[in-house]
């Protein structure tokens, strides 16, 4: 059992902040430590305080963070104490933080803006980080790798984009390696969901109030859907459909403007991504 009285060495707390928080670190000749930020490659050192402290002060260590251009970022004073897992957690802060992490995604967070998707990036969890998309309907969009966001941009091998509301995984909406081929996914998504329409519901969510879905419904809402103002200078073309009951009675046909027509394919283009992936 380590002695409470005795200090943990250099040489131990860079091996503790090594396998505890998964960073480069090395202890020089016994008498620092100096482990890398993964992010921005800044280098902290640590060291014992003065030489001759006051009898009755506490142990402390003295520690200095500098960019890889040699520039001083930073410095203060820690406890020394036995147990290394307070400067553990501490390394661990200082490798991970949204503020370490964050600027290495600022390009991704400008490109997601330019198509006018606005998103953050956040803190999740078990996971690390994600770029947060807050939609109107209080769903949300989460982008990220395949397991969270990595310490650096450039180590994303996938882009993994998926819609959650706040009780429910909606769908996934993109995964692969092309930064713009995300970027689209995620504005078709959106123009093709609910949220082109305001953002009452995602697409799939419950609607409530509302008469069960069946034939009826179906063609009552191609009806109004046809019959509402369009802002956009009305395209030539359509279709005609007819909606029957399943045993072939009762059907009505509807003539659906070209725009109407688009929008469902839209919707239904993604709801048939949604059925593939994770079943009706």
């Amino acid at each position: 059992m380590t002695n409470p009285e005795i200090p943990i060495s250099m040489t131990a707390l860079a091996i503790a902040i090594r396998e505890g928080a998964q960073v480069e670190s090395n202890n020089i000749l016994g008498k620092s430590v100096v482990f890398t930020l993964p992010s921005s490659g800044d280098e902290v050192t640590v060291w014992p305080g003065p030489d001759k402290p006051q009898p009755s002060a506490p142990l402390v260590l003295l520690w200095q963070r500098r960019s890889p251009q040699g520039t001083n970022i930073a410095h203060g004073e820690l406890p020394w104490p036995s147990d290394p897992k307070p400067l553990v957690n501490w390394a661990i802060t200082m490798a991970y933080s949204t503020d370490e992490i964050g600027p290495q995604y600022a390009p991704v967070l400008a490109t997601l803006r330019d198509h006018n998707v606005i998103g953050d990036i956040v803190p999740v969890q078990g996971v690390g980080h994600l770029i947060h998309v807050r939609l109107p309907d209080a769903t949300y969009l989460t982008i990220g790798g395949d397991e969270g966001l990595p310490s650096r941009a450039d180590q994303v091998k996938n882009w993994h984009v998926q819609h959650e509301g706040p009780d429910e995984h909606i769908g996934v909406i993109y995964h692969g390696s092309e930064l713009l081929r995300m970027v689209g996914a995620i504005q078709r998504y959106l123009q093709a969901t609910a949220t082109r329409y305001g953002s009452h519901h995602p697409l799939g969510a419950p609607v409530d109030g509302e008469e069960p879905d069946g034939p009826d419904k179906l063609y009552g809402l191609l009806s109004d859907l046809s019959e509402l103002r369009r802002t956009r200078h009305v395209a030539p073309g359509g279709a005609l459909m007819t909606v029957f009951d399943a045993d072939g009675h009762n059907g009505a046909t509807i003539e659906v403007p070209a725009e109407v027509v688009t929008r469902l394919c839209r919707l239904l283009t993604v709801e048939k991504r949604v059925i593939e992936t994770y079943g009706g």
